[in-house]
């Protein structure tokens, strides 16, 4: 959950031996922790609870189907019964997934057939449940991610960094199920040319560069493994020496086979974006009505960034060019890291002060780099504490560096996008009162259904309300509260530039030039971002929309309270019912 890469976020610990303890700057006490006690609340008054355990156990019948069909997954939950397994990702094995996703929704349809008897907080539950699985076989129907998507055959190594990244097993046993896991990436490097079909160019590229950092990534976790299975020297050896090879060929398959004949569109087309809008954020608006809400966002925002740049230089013609001054303080490239959990430190010691949100149970944050292999559309990041690990599970704050190869330019040009105010404003979205705040209460909600959904509407619209309560209490400085602006217009952009590009045939290089030259991002950061933006329909707009919803739920819940309404109450309310979109928490609220 990030600026710039995907929703599905990746653990990131493997690297930690490489950058030191990766540990944030020892945080302020935090105040007693809220309960996570949601139903209560919601069903105040409810009576007719008789189907409260039929729908629970089908949450439960959905978590054993996760564990079945994606043990990649289920192993980023917190579910370890096969961490040395992969997904199956051969026709046949995506054939099945859908198939076993559709018989449980009709079951589940029929056995609701008519209105359940059910709490309030139960039968938001029930309608979660009916719209993931709903959503996710339109997905992969539709967008046929194991015939458009090179980098889908790279995923794989999300889940053998998982398995390493957290210690919810003794060492040996965890290093054992990676090595396994390891050993099959061959054979997924044989169903990614056995299934892709016409990606679009830019998929290729990208599963080009995601596939490349996999020799890497790679050694980093032989040496973790070896470390825990000395005797296993050999085989790791070879199934390591076998994965790479198998990824090497995999990157001159792209280059030589696919790319020439990758003509595909990454449109996914008005319909199945409007159905996802629909259906998974329960929004009412169609895409022409969402282009116009960011149109109209995006020039809110420059008029406040233009106010703001004034107030900072009173000559300055334009805001863009005292952004541009401003990104010259940035740390160096040793002090990257460091300064970021100063960073995350200050943030939180400023929220306990003025004590407007709750605090978990168990808060624990570290700063670490970013996996090798997730770089490249990977700027900085949160990873959540997977929801069935462990209460006091900690979460990761992952920030790619510059690297020692690059040239000097582009080493300053990274270290420009990650100057004092950028880095301000990213410790506030990823962590606190951003994701981390966020996710820490959502992996306590009880229920199982909540703990394995979670629309990015809710979280990423969390993530910039976050950005813009700390500009309510007064947080920034003119510089910082400018950059944080910059990033608010970036997420208006995203809803402009995620309609144009899916319904309104809006090029990659036209969304490139928006975020250059209206935006005014460096280029390559630019172009991680439309590349996100172009396999990931209807996620970049979830930030500005989503923060949007909460804000008029905010004052809904003013208006309802009176004088009784207060900041921490609110936001109490909110964090402890789990991520759902905003659109059903509100239906769950104040019972519509």
């Amino acid at each position: 959950m990030n600026r710039l890469s995907s929703l599905a976020c990746v653990s990131v610990l493997a690297l930690v031996a490489a950058c030191g303890s990766g540990s944030a700057e020892a945080p302020p006490p935090a105040p007693p922790p809220v309960a996570a006690q949601p139903a209560a609340t919601a069903d105040a008054g409810a009576s007719d609870t008789a189907d409260d355990a039929d729908i629970a156990a089908y949450g439960k019948k959905y978590v054993d189907l996760v564990v079945e069909l994606w043990p990649e997954a289920a192993t980023s939950l917190g579910l370890h019964a096969r961490d040395a397994e992969l997904n199956d990702r051969s026709r046949e094995g995506i054939d099945r997934a859908v198939a076993k996703q559709r018989a449980m929704l009709d079951e589940l349809m029929q056995r609701f057939s008519s209105k359940p008897h059910a709490s309030r907080s139960a039968f938001t539950d029930l309608v979660i449940l009916e719209h993931a699985l709903t959503v996710d076989i339109k997905r992969t129907e539709a967008l046929r991610p194991h015939e458009t998507r090179p980098d889908f055959y790279t995923e794989p190594l999300n889940a053998i960094f998982y398995v390493m990244a957290r210690d919810f097993a003794p060492g040996p046993e965890r290093a054992r199920s990676a090595l396994e896991r390891i050993e099959k990436l061959p054979q997924q490097v044989q169903s990614a040319k056995a299934n892709l079909k016409n990606p679009s160019r830019i998929a290729t590229q990208i599963g080009i560069e995601s596939a490349e950092g996999a020799k890497t990534f790679l050694d980093e976790q032989a040496a973790l493994i070896l470390k825990e299975l000395p005797g296993e020297k050999a085989r790791i050896n070879t199934a390591v020496r076998a994965a790479k090879d198998a990824y090497a060929g995999y990157v001159t398959w792209l280059k030589k086979d696919l790319l020439p004949r990758s003509n595909g569109q990454f449109a996914s087309g008005k319909a199945l974006f409007e159905f996802l809008t629909h259906e998974d954020y329960f929004l009412n608006e169609n895409s022409d009505e969402i282009h116009a809400m960011g149109k109209r966002l995006f020039d809110e925002t420059q008029q406040k960034l233009t106010e703001t740049a004034r107030r900072i230089d009173p000559q300055a013609k334009k805001w863009s060019d005292v952004v541009a001054r401003v990104k010259g303080h940035h740390p160096t490239m040793a002090d990257l890291l460091p300064s970021y959990r100063r960073e995350v430190a200050r943030a939180r010691k400023f929220l306990v002060d003025k004590d407007v949100v709750p605090f978990p149970a168990g808060d624990e944050l570290e700063v670490v780099e970013t996996p090798t292999f997730k770089r490249n559309t990977t700027q900085a990041a949160y990873d959540i504490p997977p929801p069935f690990d462990p209460p006091g599970a900690k979460g990761f704050f992952y920030v790619t560096p510059a690297e020692a190869s690059w040239p000097k330019k582009r080493q300053e040009e990274w270290l420009r996008e990650n100057d004092h105010g950028d880095q301000v404003d990213t410790a506030v979205h990823e962590a606190y009162p951003g994701h981390h705040l966020q996710l820490s209460f959502a992996r306590l909600h009880p229920s199982i259904i909540r703990k394995v959904t979670g629309p990015s509407i809710f979280s990423e619209g969390w993530g910039l309300y976050s950005e813009e309560l700390m500009a309510e209490l007064g947080y920034y400085t003119d510089e910082e509260r400018l950059m944080q602006l910059v990033w608010t217009l970036v997420r208006a952009a995203r809803v402009i530039i995620d309609v144009g590009l899916h319904t309104r045939g809006m090029t990659y290089e036209e969304a490139v030039k928006i975020l250059t030259d209206e935006v005014h991002l460096e280029r390559p950061l630019a172009q991680n971002e439309v590349k996100r933006y172009t396999e990931s329909p209807t996620q970049p707009l979830s930030y500005l929309i989503g923060r949007e919803r909460i804000f008029a739920m905010r004052e809904r819940m003013r208006a309802r309270d009176g004088a009784r309404f207060s900041l921490k109450a609110f936001h109490s309310e909110v964090l402890t019912r789990g991520t759902v979109a905003p659109g059903l928490l509100e239906r769950e609220i104040f019972g519509d």
